[in-house]
């Protein structure tokens, strides 16, 4: 059964225009309290979301189906994802809903869908819900309820109560980047409890700032606000706050690759990694399996997605995995990507080696190039012989010194094209030409 709304991280798209309407949500609401209830005659839903404009009224929707179809609604406002899925794993809750587009701008939204468990539902379940949705009517019933105050103390309290002594962050000056979204104010507040001096250039959400040119996926103005203050370093966050990438003192941007190399040699030091393995995502350069491979560790290649990472750890038994893009799940604290318990972690690594970030991760990149190119349909390239001619005419020439990689984003109607290799000006030239087959063979 094939899935139609679901990509790699929930349903994303247009606020407020299909499959994000009015009518669609209701009818979700409804075929979730189906599918999710094994019996249960009042199934319960936490719902929170991001500081996107939109996210209350594509809530209220969802509470309508949910209540109309006999379940029960937890309102709890503007909550990080990482929020949503710990509350769900010290509660009770049938399941949980988060109302955000992660990274995309302003004017997307999505749903993602986690379990009672805090883990994001599996792509089985997707397609069980929905096939339910085709079934589904858009019932009527009560709107979202009253926010239930106090539910963020509980997170916050998880992520302070995840570092050992009162202030590990002491001495630290760090600008601090929220992307002005979920974690705005919350993350401020975190690190200064923990003791840095903090700086906030993107905490100020008005409902149409999340992520313009800010975050995790834009983390240049932290990059130039760290070396203008002098700062010891930068975090930058995302949207729903499940993603971290750190600045060093320098202006230089640690990916999800630095971090993963940095808490793993920590977590292997301290005997705290298993079977010295770490999953991370065929995205992930190729300088980070050669960095742990130095160390006796081994790099596990999985599908992109934090899903995908979590399922790949669970079965492998390992301790850490992420993807470059800076979700990172650690399995002693958290069963999703987290970006304040990532952004904490290494930050503290850092001050208690005595050393600034610029020595926190010694990764070797090979030369990477990413393209994204925007097509009209998400056609197998396999099935499309000019591509595949040209993939295989620049994996021969690359074999032994370089690899390709092509996808489509789960979120997002653009081809991802990616390559490394020894010669940068030669993978951009292949790059460039499998972008231009793309565009030939699949115009918007």
């Amino acid at each position: 059964m094939a899935r139609e709304l679901f990509g790699t991280d929930g349903i994303r798209g247009r606020a407020l225009e299909w499959p994000l309407d009015e009518v669609t949500l209701r009818r979700l609401g409804v075929a979730l309290v189906r599918l999710m209830a094994n019996g249960d005659p009042k199934p319960s839903f936490l719902i929170g979301g991001d500081t996107r404009d939109s996210t209350e009224t594509l809530a209220d929707w969802l509470s309508i189906g949910i209540q109309a179809a006999g379940g029960s609604v937890t309102w709890g406002g503007i909550l990080p994802t990482p929020a949503v899925s710990h509350l769900l794993r010290v509660g009770s809750c049938t399941a949980g809903i988060v109302i955000s587009a992660s990274h995309n701008p302003a004017e997307d939204n999505g749903v993602k869908v986690l379990a009672a468990s805090g883990e994001k539902i599996s792509e089985t379940v997707e397609e069980l819900l929905e096939d339910e949705l085709k079934r589904a009517q858009a019932k009527s019933g009560p709107g979202l309820p009253a926010m239930r105050p106090g539910l963020i103390d509980r997170y916050r309290a998880r992520v302070l109560g995840s570092l050992e002594g009162p202030k590990p962050l002491d001495g630290l000056r760090l600008v601090l980047d929220a992307a002005n979204g979920a974690a705005s104010g919350l993350a401020d507040e975190i690190l200064e409890t923990l003791g840095a001096e903090i700086t906030a250039i993107a905490s100020a959400p008005d409902g149409h700032n999340i992520n313009r040119n800010v975050g995790a996926a834009s983390p240049g103005q932290l990059a130039e606000a760290v070396t203008r203050l002098g700062a010891d370093g930068g975090l930058a966050l995302d949207g729903d706050a499940d993603r971290a990438v750190l600045v060093d003192e320098k202006g230089r941007i640690l990916d999800g690759d630095d971090l993963l190399l940095a808490w793993g040699k920590s977590l292997q030091a301290d005997g705290r990694l298993p079977g010295n393995k770490v999953v991370a995502t065929v995205m992930s350069n190729f300088g980070l399996e050669t960095g742990f491979a130095a160390e006796g560790i081994s790099l596990l290649r999985c599908p992109v997605g934090d899903r995908a990472v979590w399922e790949t750890m669970v079965r492998h038994g390992a301790a850490l995995g992420g993807e470059q893009s800076g979700h990172i799940i650690s399995s002693h604290l958290s069963v999703t990507g987290d970006g304040l318990l990532t952004g904490t972690q290494v930050l503290a690594l850092a001050a208690r080696s005595g050393r600034p970030l610029s020595e926190l991760s010694n990764l070797e990149r090979l030369p990477q190039v990413l393209i994204n190119v925007r097509v009209g349909r998400q056609q197998p390239f396999e099935e499309i012989r000019e591509i595949q001619s040209l993939l295989k005419s620049i994996e021969t020439k690359l074999a032994g010194s370089g690899r390709v990689l092509l996808r489509y984003s789960g979120t997002e109607p653009l081809a991802r094209v990616m390559l490394e290799g020894q010669d940068e000006q030669e993978i951009h030239a292949h790059a460039e030409e499998l972008a231009e087959a793309i565009r030939r063979a699949l115009p918007e």
